[in-house]
Parts: C-alpha cells; structure tokens; sequence
C-alpha cells in the first residue's frame, strides 16, 4: 500500500508503460494522466492529482520507475518585502472602535481575478511570510466591516501530511491517514492590516471564519471538515487570538519542511494550534466507540510536556559577550561598559540590513552568521559557526541561509553602498580596485584553482576574487567584491561541476580586469561617492584595456612592472629612448635621465621616513599613436626597492 491505496505489480507495470510513452511530460502531467486512466477522483469530482503525485514520487523514490528531473523551487519562497505599501499606493485610513461598530461582517469569498489579485497584493504587501503558493484545496476570504473598511485576509489549505502532534492525538495508521487526512484543513494566512485598530477582532474573524469555511469547504469540495490547524512563530506572535477562539495548543513542530519529495530541516520550530470540530473524529477512524471524544478538557491533557523552545531572537544576540573574545591591540584599554555596548550596538548594525531577507528568521540568521565572522571561532564556516555559538540545531539553517534562502541581493549591495557614503563621500576621495587570493580547502567551491596565493606566498588550493574600495579623510571602506571563476571552470569538463555549485548558466568567463571595471563602472555611476582618482596594482595597471574601460572623467595612478617597455616623449641627447625606448629598469639605471628628489613619506619611531620620488613623460607604444602618452611616477623606497 502506497498513499493509501493498494498497488500491485500489473499497476506498476501501467504506470511504466503511462512514463514511457509520455516522455518529456512534466511530473504534474503524468499525475494528470494516472488520475484520468484511474478516474481517481475525489469525493467532490476533482481528479486526484496530489495524490496521484505523491504516488509517482515514491515509485520514483523505491527505484520502481525513473521520473523527469523534478523543477527546482525556493526552499523558503519568494522574496518578500514586509510591510512595504506598493509605488502609488495611498495611506489607508485607521480603523478603529469595537468589533460591534464594523458588524455584520462581509465575508467574500475569492473567486474572480480581480479578487485573486487584491488578495495576493495585499499578503506580499502587509504579511511577513507573503502570499503562499496553492497546493491542493484552497480556500480564500476577504473579509470587510458593514461600511466596507477592509478587516481580515483569510487563507485556508489542505492539511500537511505528516505533523507529530496530530498523529500522536490519533494514533492513526497509514492507511487510515490516507483516508481521513482529506478532513483536516490549515490555516496558512491570517493577516489583520496593521491599521486596524480593534480590540479582539483577530478572535472575532477567527470564530466567524470557522463557520463559513465549514460550509464554503463542503460546497466547493463535498468534504465534512472535521479539524482545523494553524503553526504560530512564537517569536513574533503570542498565538493569544487562536486561544480566545477557542483552538487549543498540542505542541510544537520539530522545524521540517517538505521539499520535491523529501523533508528538509530548516530549524524554525512553530506552535501547534488546533480546532477539533467533530469530537468523534477519533472513534470513527479507529471504528471504535470506546475511544475518547475529542474534547478541549481531553486536547489539553495531550500537549506534550515539553520545555517552549528557546525563543532564538532574543538569545542570540546575548551570547556574543559570552563567545566572543577578540584579539585586542595592546594598546586599546577597554572597560566593561565598552563591552557592554557590543551585542546591542552589533545588533542595530545587523538589524538594518533585515529588509533584504523579508522574514525574521532569516535576519536572525544574518546576525548569527556576523557573530561568527567577529568571533574567535577558528574555521568561518556555517557549521563550525553554529556549533560555537548556537549549538548544533542552528547548523543546518545557517548552511541554508548561505546557499539556499532567497536574499534580494541587488537591495543587499545597495543599502551599504548608502550607509558607506553618508560616513565616507569627500571631494579627496580616492578608489582602489585590487584582486586577492584567500586559501580555500577541497575542490568543490565555486571558481576553486591551484593558481600562486599571494596570502600564502606560494602556489595553493584557493579562491580569488575582484574588489572596490573607498578611501577619504573621513574613513575607508570595501564597496563591492565578486568572485572570479578561471576559465577552465568554462569548459566541457566543469559541467557537472558548474551543476553542483549552482552556476547560473548565463555567467561567462571574465578575467579579472573585466570584473573590477564592471563593478567599478557601477559604482561610479551611481554618484554616490565624490573623487576623480583611481588606483590600482600591476595586475590591472599593465592591462591597457582595463585603463582604457576607465569611468570617462577619472583620473587613475596604476603600478605597473619593471620590465615594462617604454619610450620618452621627448629625450634631449638621449635619442635611442625616442625610437627605442626600454624597460623601466634600463630607463632608472641610465644615469642623466632622471631627477629625484626627496620627500617625507610619514614620521616613523627612529625619525622621519624618506623616499626618492622622479617622473618623466613616456609612450607605451611605439608607434607614439596619440592617447598612449602618460606621466611615468618612480619611488624609491628606503629600503632601496623601486615602485
């Protein structure tokens, strides 16, 4: 038996035959055409295609049939800005006063577009979790005042299909799982727009929701609802308008979301609310009518004595005086009360950053992961992380927070890009584009080689990436980064690697000169940050075509080697620099061709610091092709280095 229903091999050997000749149809067609070769209904008529899919999901699982690749999907949703109005959208108008002034209440059930469309906008618009995905039967209200003030968003589903608590209170069997679980229906929205004012309104729409949904369900499906759940995230809600509406706690999930067919632990424990609408419900799946009636006083006895889970949010953020033990400049005396500012003033830091995850936890998560970076933890990875700060039941989630969980990254660039420039823009401000290594153990990061680690000071296993940075008089600061991937990555033989790691297919190999100056070009364009000069090392001073690709306007100081060739513009009774030119080298150790002279660079502990500083216009081509004229700057250091 599979999903409650009784497969023997003649239907198996079907289902392959319904596989094979339907190559190329999606999951959910194949489903479709069980159900219509079945004529697998439900009760009220409809094909039954989420079970006909769970069904071909676990033949798939067993090995018994070969599924298409099912199509990947967000593990926590769309993305979502909270409480954020839509461009053009006006203020509404407060509502308040007693649930008396607004009844009877308008109940609308959703069915027209226009309906289906003021209903999502308003949940992406106003609820934390945004407007959910349909699976399975739905059903959804609008509900408004007797004067046509909006005043609730209902949302209602099929039921899950594994939950602990509910199975423990029925101590049901698979089969009759299979069965009954078409009688349980869940909560998935409720939203009262934060301009409602009213005191116990959230129990009022619950208790009257009840009703019309029993009768609406029953219309639409020709399904008795029996049972009602809702999960309530603690952290932000105290689940006191479900209780005034007479739903009873049972305990807590254990934090596992199903996803293409398997469950995935994300860590994020809720509490379980229900409604038992029919008493009888357990006598009648077990066919037996000496079992308990399910009544509130027999609910309460079946909550779990369970500690509440520690409410994350409120921890996390205290431990960090506790963990954290940073390596102090010998010279910097802290006091205790310095320390005391840390955790509050790191987490205002982080919390400015949170519009960019839309819900809590993943804000949570993104402090987390801060602590750890500012932590004395020795490896900077997600698990080594948790298991330090948080315990291992946080290492799953913050793994999936880094690869998985859907950031708006382009709001997640911008709003540092804004922070950075009320402290940093000055007129004197200068950028710096550079490339770096960073020594990365195993072959399965993105972009992973064995090129030279300038960190190392020798060839190694690493990643390497391109970068902006900002300074001014008023501070300096990192900008913009992104990673370079080496051309190999590109070729036939990284495909499946390119897979694993999730390599949009789009991305193309760029050198690193080409990442800096579109990530350089961006930045410029925006204004944000003042400062006409641009700097940079070797690696992108000797690369004529980065120069060139330069913001029009800016001006650039850019090292270059010392074997780089050259010729003078103008060489008084120096001729062969002319027409020949040389390298750099040739050109300081030719005697007469230079005039150095002294500067101080900086005051050190044994006196003033001095170099030798000369210029000289050149040509980098020999041709004398106009624009490859530049002003040559040489530094002699005084360890006698030349730059």
């Amino acid at each position: 038996m599979i999903g409650g229903r009784t497969i023997c091999a003649h239907d198996i050997s079907l289902i392959r035959d319904l596989v094979t000749q339907h190559v190329g149809a999606s999951r959910s067609a194949l489903a479709r055409r069980l159900c219509e070769g079945w004529q697998w209904r439900s009760p009220n008529g409809r094909w039954k295609e989420r079970a006909a899919l769970g069904l071909l999901r676990e033949l798939d699982r067993r090995g018994w049939i070969v599924l298409p690749a099912a199509f990947p999907t967000p593990l926590c949703g769309p993305f979502v800005r909270v409480d954020r109005a839509f461009e053009g959208e006006a203020e509404p108008t407060p509502v308040s006063g007693h649930p008396s002034d607004y009844r009877p209440l308008r109940w609308e059930l959703v069915r027209s577009t226009p309906q289906r469309r003021e209903w999502q906008r308003l949940l992406e618009a106003h609820h934390y979790l945004g407007a959910p995905r349909s699976a399975g039967a739905t059903l959804k209200y609008l509900v408004y005042g007797r004067g046509g003030q909006l005043l609730g968003v209902l949302g209602w589903q099929s039921a899950v299909p594994h939950l602990g608590a509910r199975d423990r209170l029925l101590g049901w069997t698979a089969a009759q799982r299979a069965r009954g679980l078409e009688h349980v229906v869940n909560n998935t929205r409720f939203l009262v727009p934060s301009w409602v004012r009213v005191p116990h309104l959230a129990s009022v729409l619950l208790s009257e929701g009840v009703s019309r949904l029993r009768a609406d369900w029953w219309e639409q499906y020709r399904v008795a609802v029996w049972r009602l759940e809702s999960f309530v995230d603690r952290q932000r809600f105290s689940g006191a308008s479900y209780r005034a509406a007479n739903w009873v706690s049972l305990g807590w999930t254990r934090g596992f979301a199903k996803r293409q067919g398997r469950f995935v632990h994300h860590g994020q424990n809720k509490e379980v609310y229900v409604d038992v609408l029919e008493p009888r419900w357990r006598q009648w799946v077990h066919a037996d009518p000496l079992q308990p009636l399910l009544s509130s006083s027999f609910l309460l006895t079946q909550r779990l004595s369970q500690n509440t889970p520690t409410l994350l949010r409120r921890r996390r953020m205290k431990t960090i005086q506790e963990s954290w033990q940073p390596k102090l400049p010998p010279t910097l005396k802290l006091q205790a009360q310095d320390l005391a500012c840390v955790a509050p003033e790191l987490a205002q830091f982080t919390g400015q950053f949170g519009d960019a995850f839309g819900r809590i936890e993943l804000t949570d998560l993104c402090a987390l992961y801060v602590q750890g970076l500012l932590s004395d933890t020795a490896r900077k990875n997600a698990e080594a992380i948790a298991l330090n700060l948080d315990g291992p039941g946080r290492g799953r989630g913050l793994q999936r927070f880094l690869s998985e969980y859907a950031w708006d990254e382009e709001w997640l660039r911008q709003k540092p890009w804004e922070l950075c420039a009320q402290a940093l823009a000055d007129e004197q401000g200068v950028w710096s584009v550079d490339a770096s290594e960073f020594p990365k153990k195993g072959d399965d990061s993105v972009g992973v080689a064995h090129p030279y680690c300038g960190a190392l000071g020798k060839t190694a296993n690493c990643q390497s990436g391109g970068f902006v940075c900002y300074r001014s008089p008023r501070g300096h600061a990192l900008l913009d980064a992104r990673l370079y991937r080496p051309e190999g990555w590109f070729d036939d033989a990284h495909a499946q690697r390119r897979r694993q790691c999730r390599v949009p297919g789009a991305i193309g190999f760029q050198t690193k000169p080409q990442l800096a100056s579109h990530l350089l070009e961006e930045l410029w364009r925006s204004g944000r940050f003042p400062g006409r000069w641009i700097t940079c090392d070797a690696s992108f001073g000797n690369n004529e075509e980065f120069l060139a690709s330069l913001p029009v306007g800016s001006l650039y100081l850019a090292e270059i080697p010392c074997t780089r060739k050259v010729w003078l513009a103008a060489a008084a009774g120096h001729p062969r620099w002319e027409s020949e030119g040389g390298t750099v080298d040739q050109l300081v150790g030719d005697p007469g061709l230079l005039e150095w002279q002294s500067r101080k660079l900086a005051e050190g502990e044994k006196g003033p610091i001095v170099a030798g500083f000369a210029r000289v216009r050149v040509l980098v081509r020999a041709d004398r092709r106009a624009g490859s004229e530049r002003w040559l700057f040489l530094r002699n250091n005084p360890d006698g280095q030349i730059k």
